[in-house]
Order: C-alpha cells, then structure tokens, then sequence
C-alpha cells in the first residue's frame, strides 16, 4: 500500500475535524434552534458585533493583557477597512492592484500633516501651519486618496493582467518612497500626528485623554470598520455593484450590455482607495509616528492575501481572512515564543525539535502566511467564506446561457436562479437593465 504524503493526511485531517465541528453545530439545540442557525448570515454578524462592543468591558483582574489585545484587534479593524477597500477594486471589479498601501500612505500623511503644526519650506526651515480638527482631516484624507486612485485608475483602463499589476506595482512604491524623499515632509524622519479631540459621547467611550486606555481607538476603528462594511454590501447589491462583477467576468460582454468601462473602473479606483485613505487616518490617529519606512510593499501583498485567504468577493471572508492573518500577525505571533522555548519538545537539548529554540517566531510572519495561502490554494481555492458565484464558478457547475448578457445574469443569479439552470426555470421578461436594452436593439 502506497504511503500518502503529509499534506494529503493534514488534508484529510482538517477535513475530518471541519465535519465533527459541522455535525455538532447541526445537532446542538440552544432555545430550539440548532447551534449553526446562530452562526449564518446576520445572526453571526449581529453575536459578533456585541461581542467587540462588550470586549473593553472586561475587566483587568479577569484578562490582565486586555490593553495589548484592544491594541491588536484596533489594528485588526483598520486592516479589515484596508481588505474591504481593496476587496472593491479585486474582488468587485477584478482589476489587480498590487500598489494599495500608496493610498494608506496618502491618508496617514494626511493626518500627520494637519496636525504636526509645521512643514519644513524649499529652505528647509519650518513655517507653522494651521491644525485641523481630526474629523475633517478623515475626510480630506480619504478624499486626496480618492483622487490618487482616479489618476492612478486613468492611464490603466485599457492594461489587463502582468501589465496592470506592474503598474499598481510601481505606484505603491513610488508614493512612499516621495514622502521619503520631500523635505517638506521631514523625509525619512517621519511625522508625528497629533491624538484626536474627546468627543462627547456615553461614558467616555471616545475620551482619547488616557493614554493607558486604549478602549477610543478601538471604539473609533469598529465604527469605521462597520461603516465600510456595510457601504461595501450596499455596493454589491446596487447596480454599480453588478456591473464591477460583469466587468469581472467579461469585460467584453459587460461593455456590449451597456456598461460604461471608463466610468465604472474609476469608480471601483476612486473607492477602494477611498477607503485605503481612511484606514490610514485612522492609523495615524492610532500609532502617531508616520514614517515612510513602515508603508512598504509586504503590505499590498499582505492585503491581497487577506481577501484570498477569505474569499474573492465576499464580505464575511474578506472580513474572516483579514481578522485571522492580521490578528496572527500582531498578536499570536508576538507571544508564543516563550511558550514554545519553554515546551519539553523544544528545550531540552536532546529533544527532537530542539533548533526551534533560537527560532524567533514573530518574525516569520511572512513565511506562515505564504504557507497558509498554499493549504488553502490546495484544500479550498474559492477562500474561508467565498462568494457563491464564485463557488459554483470553481466547482464548474455550469454555463451561461446562451442569449443572456452580462447584466441579465445576474440579476437571474439575484433573484436566486442558479448558472446552468434550465431554460424554462427563467423568465424572459425578468431581463431588465441594460441586458435587455442591448437585446431590444439587436431586435
């Protein structure tokens, strides 16, 4: 009998514990529902939103290292932001961006800029400007990055592919390499922004006056991270949100509906780094040194990840997979070094996992990522919590029919008609939009 590799047996492994975990959750009855009913759609949203609200709640004798993990999931929820931004243009609309940490940089420079209190002039001696209130940085911020991501959008409309991403690819390093380089901007030193105002709000929620409380920030990153989440699924159910799909899978056809390509692919651009632009506001906001040196590459690509690892196009997975990489990163990875070294596996010297003793694991970030996004390309391809079009589309279930366009299929995938279903199981009348204007001209 051939022997199976370790990664089919880790494979069937994690298949086995997913099924366990399936069949508990369908046969646990809480109040007469089983356990999986309160874990889909809006109900798991809604139990996990009071979750976050009631987490600063709990008190330090219970969880004595509840300030570092408000910390960590503070920095969760701006990457959840960043995830949602970038999910718009690559999930939505398809169109490889590998340049997204530019417009984070944009908004961060943004708030550090209007509240440092003075620029350095082509003589390089400071004049002191005004400071603005944190509010109307947030907006100005993300509307420059807005901007950004139209010029940006401009001159790649008609790139597709390896030509795209290396565009993207070129803008994301050339953005903070300029801030790196402008003496206005104290070059390489880096900025330094100034804490948000308190606003008046029950108990103090967004004081911002301790600095040993970190309860505002987190408050102020949930607020934001559950604003763009829900103006991210109001876009996908809007009209501008069926043509990014169309666009996504046939640009050709999308553009014979009716589908305007330069509109809608600034648009997609302009969005998503919209929100890149208010995620880095809020960065500021949050860790006040802004220095160009920490807008690097390994963050596009770390975002690009996260919608990957969660599923191109859905707003649970893109949420789920930026929460579980991010959430490793700053907080898992920063404190199982102890626990491993001090583990009988690895501390003594004669034990069989003994070279992992030197071996700092938060540093390794990078590498358990890569090998995280390989099991799950291998195991699930279409992500953590996929898109149901792009499910059926990689298990193969199915065409198009022939004579429905671009727009018209998915409005039938809306109203809950499969791909591939039969003809009489649609209505023709039903094809509304500009499917069935383009059809009525060819008539």
């Amino acid at each position: 009998m051939a022997t199976q590799s370790p990664l089919k047996v880790a494979s069937q492994t994690a298949s086995s514990v997913v099924s366990n975990i399936r069949d508990w959750a369908q046969q646990t009855m809480i109040a007469g529902r089983p356990v999986a009913w309160y874990l889909t759609g809006w109900r798991f949203a809604v139990i996990a939103l009071i979750v976050a609200i009631l987490l600063p709640l709990v008190p330090y004798g219970v969880y004595p290292d509840i300030q570092s993990l408000l910390v960590a999931m503070t920095s969760v929820f701006v990457y959840v932001m960043l995830a949602l931004g970038l999910n718009v243009v690559v999930g939505y609309a398809g169109l490889l961006d590998l340049g997204y940490v530019a417009f984070f940089v944009i908004g961060a420079y943004t708030m550090a800029a209007g509240t440092f209190g003075s620029l350095l002039n082509f003589n390089e001696k400071p004049f002191n400007i005004p400071t603005y209130s944190f509010w109307l940085l947030l907006l100005v911020g993300a509307l420059i990055a807005g901007v950004f991501g139209i010029l940006l959008g401009a001159p790649t409309l008609r790139l597709r592919g390896d030509y795209l991403a290396i565009v993207t690819l070129g803008f994301g390093e050339i953005v903070p390499i300029v801030f790196q380089h402008i003496p206005t901007f104290y070059g390489s030193l880096g900025m330094t922004a100034t804490p948000p105002s308190p606003v008046n709000t029950p108990l103090g929620l967004l004081s911002f006056t301790d600095p040993l409380n970190n309860a505002p920030f987190y408050y102020l990153a949930l607020i934001f991270a559950v604003l763009v989440a829900l103006g991210s699924f109001a876009l996908r159910q809007s009209s501008i949100g069926r043509a990014w799909v169309a666009i996504r899978e046939d640009e050709t056809a999308a553009e014979a509906s009716g589908v305007n390509l330069v509109r809608t692919k600034l648009l997609a651009y302009a969005l998503g780094a919209f929100v890149g632009g208010l995620a880095g506001v809020l960065q500021a906001a949050f860790v006040p040194s802004v220095n160009p040196v920490n807008f690097q590459f390994q963050i596009s690509i770390t975002i690009l990840a996260m919608i990957v690892l969660g599923g191109l196009g859905s707003i649970a997975g893109v949420i789920l997979g930026a929460m579980v990489l991010q959430f490793l990163y700053v907080y898992v990875l920063q404190r199982i070094n102890d626990p491993i070294h001090a583990s009988f596996l690895v501390a003594p010297n004669a034990s069989p996992l003994h070279f992992l003793s030197n071996v700092d694991f938060s540093s390794l970030n990078y590498l358990i990522f890569g090998i995280l996004l390989v099991i799950m390309i291998l195991a699930r391809p279409q992500g953590l919590i996929p898109d149901a079009r792009r499910r059926r589309e990689l298990k193969g279930e199915g065409a198009a029919q022939e004579g429905v366009s671009a727009i018209g299929l998915l409005e039938q995938e809306e109203a809950g008609i499969g791909v591939g279903a039969p003809p009489d199981a649609m209505d023709e009348t039903e094809y509304t939009g500009a499917g069935s204007d383009a059809q009525g001209r060819e008539g």
